[in-house]
């Protein structure tokens, strides 16, 4: 392929890369421009979902940590290429993390807990709307709680049905369901006007009328899960978690799914997978049609 052999030369007499690193990059890339062969994929369309499919595959293959690291920093180098010899518009693999050698595990909610932490009798305080559509937000959209306490009101666009993340580290767009539009236009409508202080911008409020801090919302947050007798550690990102996996389960893309979260950190995307993996044998287990048969 005459793209892989410029690249070669790139690395090798542009870069002046040592010959063992060329040997290594010229291997790895090999097996990436397999992969996207047999996805009928074309340099010029690829997207950076198609890169953490790629890495999450060797993932499932029980590739090591440190071949994964080792292949991230080939694509890396392969896609500067692409980009500067425009091949690409853009570099694809500039975000991508290396994984973490520790694999960390998460906890989550079950759907029954969260059903009962979004369970509101009542509506009929100020207060209640602002806390109902904040558990809607978060469960809805699946952003941590640090992005929810920075958004502004003008980062709500109910007409286009979506909100704007202005995180530092992943600037997204998120769509949102009818639910979670219901409640957060009878917050913005019904509720914001009485509780929010003079020419503040923020979305959700205070009893002060003033942003939120992160641990007030926190403080928040673990009442409603004591009330709802949730009996398990709430965490900053368990309610984030627990959106993430429970719509793996319903079947979403796990690309698509990142893509929400703003995540591209192949050992967070992992975790997930692995939290599916047993999701999944469990099930088989417990439900399969012929498991009382022996």
């Amino acid at each position: 392929m005459q793209v892989l052999e410029d690249y070669i030369n790139y690395i090798k007499n542009k870069k002046r890369l040592s010959e063992n690193t060329v040997l290594s990059y010229l291997t790895d890339i090999k097996k990436y421009l397999e992969y996207l062969n047999l996805k009928n994929i074309k340099l010029s369309d690829i997207r950076e979902n198609d890169i953490i499919g790629y890495l999450i595959e060797l993932e499932k293959a029980d590739t090591s940590v440190a071949t994964i690291s080792r292949m991230i920093s080939s694509i890396k180098s392969f896609h500067d290429y692409l980009f500067l010899s425009n091949i690409c518009s853009s570099n694809l693999a500039k975000d991508i993390k290396k994984p973490k050698v520790k694999k960390e595990e998460v906890d989550i909610l079950t759907e029954d807990e969260i059903e009962s932490l979004l369970n509101f009798p009542k509506l009929d305080t100020p207060k209640l709307i602002r806390d109902k559509a904040i558990f809607e937000l978060l469960y809805g959209t699946g952003i941590k709680v640090s992005e929810l306490v920075k958004m502004d009101i003008n980062d709500v666009n109910l007409d286009m049905d979506y909100i704007y993340c202005n995180s530092e580290k992943s600037k997204r767009i998120i769509p949102i369901s009818n639910v979670t539009k219901f409640y957060l236009e009878k917050y913005i409508n019904e509720s914001r006007g009485e509780l929010v202080g003079k020419d503040e911008h923020s979305l959700f409020v205070s009893s002060l009328g003033k942003r939120f801090t992160r641990q007030g919302l926190w403080k928040v947050i673990k009442k409603y899960a004591s009330l709802a007798n949730i009996n398990k550690n709430i965490n900053p990102n368990m309610i984030r978690h627990s959106f993430a996996i429970h719509l793996l389960n319903k079947g979403a893309n796990i690309s698509v799914v990142s893509k929400i979260l703003g995540n591209t950190n192949l050992s967070s995307l992992q975790v997930y997978l692995n939290h599916i993996d047993q999701n999944i044998r469990k099930e088989i287990k417990e439900k399969h049609p012929r498991k009382d048969t022996i």
